[in-house]
């Protein structure tokens, strides 16, 4: 199964209404871990690298081919995507030189006439490539306190946006919020509808965890067909390793021990994520 990009398996999620999971790929053993998960369950699959959050420790030279190499190889569909949360189109650029199918370009911070206008420039140089954007309209926290209006993003707005940049899918605000949620938190899964019924594009999640698995189908089925997900995987992993240190007392594990037991978490991870946003056996 070739690379693909968003804009092939997310339309159709969109359609039959199941999410598909976008986790964060920042070296091998995830990498391996996630596909061999998504290959098992019949599952498409969008893997990122955020080269802000990386580099330069893991340079985007390194991490973006990494990905790109392994979804080549794949038997199911997979999406190797940059991940920018600067508004840079330079980052863009360089992603889709490395091999990435979809970056993601966030403006959301800029003035709305700004973010449309650096939107569109990032859309016409990717598709000139054959490369799908994905941009993001309102602001999402990263506390679960209920948000103030302005914060989440505007239907009408989404619109005339989505139809100005050409985007290929949106990421949204609606009470979701970045990392771990520290309490319940407040989704307006109406304007999740509304949103979803008013523009032809699939709609992204970021802040996709540590949610009580219902409210993913909730969130689903408002209209959302992309999962952004990867602090409460990451910290589950990190706990994980501590376990392992532990029982392992006074003989400390071989470093391939160590990576052997970092692909089983990401695999059963990426397993039971697969099953919450419904996508095992859609491929």
């Amino acid at each position: 199964m070739p690379l693909v990009n968003s804009k092939e398996i997310l339309a159709k999620a969109r359609e039959e209404g199941y999410g598909v999971p976008s986790i964060p790929g920042y070296d091998l053993e995830m990498v391996v871990g996630m596909i061999m998960a998504a290959e098992e369950k019949g599952s498409p699959l969008i893997i990122v690298f955020n080269p802000g959050l990386m580099s330069p420790r893991v340079p985007v030279e390194l991490g973006v081919p990494l990905i790109v190499n392994a979804a080549e190889r794949a038997s199911v569909p997979v999406v190797a995507a940059i991940l920018e949360r600067e508004q840079s189109l330079e980052a863009a650029v360089e992603g889709i030189r490395l091999g990435a199918s979809s970056v993601m370009f966030d403006g959301s911070s800029l003035p709305y006439e700004d973010n449309v206008e650096k939107t569109k420039e990032v859309v016409r140089m990717a598709h000139t490539a054959g490369a799908c954007v994905e941009a993001k309209l309102g602001s999402i926290a990263r506390s679960s306190a209920a948000p103030p209006e302005s914060a989440l993003t505007d239907p009408d707005m989404a619109v005339e946006f989505v139809e100005t940049t050409g985007v290929d899918a949106l990421a949204i605000s609606f009470g979701n919020v970045y990392g771990a949620y520290g309490e319940k938190p407040a989704l307006d899964l109406d304007r999740v509808r509304r949103i979803h019924a008013m523009v032809d594009v699939p709609l992204v999640m970021h802040g996709g965890s540590g949610l009580a698995e219902g409210d993913y189908k909730r969130v689903i089925e408002s209209g959302i067909a992309k999962v952004c997900y990867y602090t409460a995987m990451a910290r589950e992993a990190g706990e994980d390793l501590r376990g392992m240190m532990a029982d392992a007392g006074q003989d400390a594990p071989i470093y391939h021990e160590i990576i052997f037991r970092a692909i089983d978490h990401f695999y059963t991870g990426t397993k039971r994520l697969i099953d919450i946003v419904g996508s095992s056996g859609v491929v």
